[in-house]
């Protein structure tokens, strides 16, 4: 043999192949990471629009309902159809219009509420998230207002 390599001896030495490997596998651990950024991002955004579109399905179900002079939260008819796993719905507060303002006591009814509707949303990854919406609610003309 000769101190020359010949055409069939030339190749990739190990140490070549494993900076290879390492490259790869930093790379397809990049890759992951953001594809799994990206899913979390996309349930996060799920949840906040069906958590949106619920709590105005809700304000529409209580702005048709019936009137009920003084109502206490408590009044208020809960979402239908029931919320999805995750999220939980409360009145979160009732004021009642005194002529000039919106007041948290009723003191004699003029058939104006504004009553506030909060839908949270829970997930493990994140704290809770609350969503807002104030309805006015009115005591029906039935002769002259």
């Amino acid at each position: 043999m000769t101190g020359r390599p010949g055409p069939r001896d030339v190749g990739e030495t190990l140490v070549e192949l494993l900076v290879t490997v390492v490259i790869l596998g930093i790379a397809t651990s990049g890759l992951s990471a953001a594809l799994l950024a990206t899913v979390n991002a996309s349930n996060l955004h799920r949840q906040e629009a069906l958590a949106r579109h619920s709590l105005r399905a809700w304000a529409e179900q209580i702005g048709v309902g019936a009137y009920t002079a003084c109502a206490a939260p408590s009044s208020f008819a809960a979402p239908s159809p029931a919320l999805p796993s995750g999220l939980t719905a409360a009145v979160a507060s009732v004021s009642y219009w005194d002529g000039t303002s919106f007041a948290s006591s009723c003191g004699s009814d003029t058939g104006v509420q504004k009553v506030t509707l909060r839908i949270t949303a829970r997930n493990g990854l994140s704290p809770p998230r609350n969503q807002d919406v104030e309805v006015v609610v009115r005591k029906p003309c039935v002769s002259s207002c």
